[in-house]
């Protein structure tokens, strides 16, 4: 086991990959927003629509968060240079690679799907029938960069970090010493910071709209880089001020509550997800719950984000042979898992079984042999050096 690994922040990673599976696997039982997933099951229920709102809130904020502490680690042992080297071939290189594998493996579950599905529903549907859908961004275009949208982003933004990430904390430090932050104590410092930082997120949120989606363009939109950016640079400060997370400690009972009322508002507010977003671009903007789910929106991703850093540091700091092996996999987990998911849910459509048995049919279906996979053709063998380094066979 590798003595420099941050145990709390590989498990963190280990579980917010999990829930990525689950996410995905899950999308197609989550009624009645599963209308705009690619697999659209007959069988659906509204809590497995909560939980992947609520997932969806924060992991990929997290992710950004964990990828902008880390990247600072890179720098302050390798120099600005060796974050450029370790992110073009950790991530340039699988974008080039993996891109085009999963590009085919996507066309061909939905041509399957199409032949597979007497009546496809939903977003397969749309597809079936050649429905040529408005909208008002390119990033709805046939050619998405499909989940490897994370990847795409974060070798853009580690670029900027790479060359401004410092000189922005210097920033961030002295904005905080002018309005004399600095003199409060720090647990003072940690409450305001939650009153005021999420409010810094609300014109990306405002851009993407609510909920927001994932940007799958190959043209760049300005909003991921506002809010994706925004938990990259809280992650580069975070790194070197770990106290800030034990100091924390303390106030999980409340932040927990106050996290779960305001899920329970933003869950009750937010608009029916289904086929108009495909359609139409954007929901209603006119009413109040819209913008109530904006700023509720940018409050839950910073505070949930915190909170699994809280809980991270207080059930997870320990060393795990097999959480360790779970890490090593996450990123190949990650690349290939989407296609095995979305096919599986298609071969699960036609069958009246329990939505719960869909549900652990998919999501472990899809874990177990991206995770064997990972062991028999990855992790000793030069593709798993490109993900994640050299691993001595046991």
């Amino acid at each position: 086991m590798n003595e420099n690994r941050i145990h709390y922040l590989d498990n963190l990673r280990v579980i917010a990959m999990m829930l990525g599976v689950f996410l995905h696997a899950g999308f197609a039982y989550a009624g009645p927003s599963n209308s705009i997933w690619l697999a659209t099951d007959i069988y659906s229920s509204s809590a497995v629509d909560c939980s992947i709102w609520f997932i969806h809130l924060f992991r990929m904020g997290l992710f950004f968060l964990l990828s902008g502490y880390f990247s600072k680690m890179i720098v302050e042992k390798r120099g600005a240079l060796g974050l450029l080297k370790n992110r073009a071939v950790r991530i340039a290189l699988p974008i080039l690679i993996f891109y085009p594998v999963m590009f085919v493996a996507m066309t061909g579950v939905i041509i399957f799907a199409i032949s597979y599905l007497e009546q496809p529903s939903g977003l397969m549907g749309l597809i079936a029938a050649g429905t040529q859908v408005e909208r008002d961004e390119p990033s709805k275009s046939f050619f998405s960069l499909m989940h490897l949208w994370f990847l795409y982003y974060l070798f853009m933004i580690s670029m900027v970090g790479a060359w401004m990430g410092t000189r922005m904390e210097i920033l961030l430090v002295r904005v905080i010493r002018a309005f004399r932050l600095d003199l409060l104590s720090l647990e003072s410092s940690l409450w305001i910071s939650f009153g005021v930082l999420p409010l810094l997120f609300v014109p990306a949120v405002m851009m993407a709209g609510v909920p927001m989606p994932a940007p799958e363009s190959f043209v760049p939109a300005l909003w991921p880089f506002l809010f994706f950016g925004g938990f990259y640079i809280l992650g580069w400060m975070l790194r070197g001020r770990d106290e800030l997370i034990e100091l924390s400690l303390r106030s999980t009972f409340l932040l927990s509550i106050l996290l779960a009322v305001a899920f329970g508002v933003y869950y009750w507010s937010m608009p029916v997800v289904d086929l108009r977003i495909i359609i139409g671009g954007r929901f209603d903007q006119s009413n109040l719950a819209y913008w109530l789910g904006v700023v509720l929106t940018c409050y839950l991703a910073v505070g949930l984000s915190w909170l699994s850093l809280i809980l991270g540091k207080r059930f997870l700091n320990k060393s795990s042979s097999l959480m360790g092996l779970v890490s090593d996999s996450s990123y190949w987990v990650y690349l290939v898992h989407l296609p095995l998911a979305v096919f599986l849910q298609t071969l699960l459509v036609p069958l009246e079984w329990s939505v719960w048995v869909k549900l652990f049919i998919a999501t472990v279906g899809t874990l177990v042999p991206c995770l064997f996979s990972y062991l028999v053709f990855v992790r000793y063998t030069p593709l798993g050096r490109l993900l994640h380094g050299k691993r001595s066979f046991p």
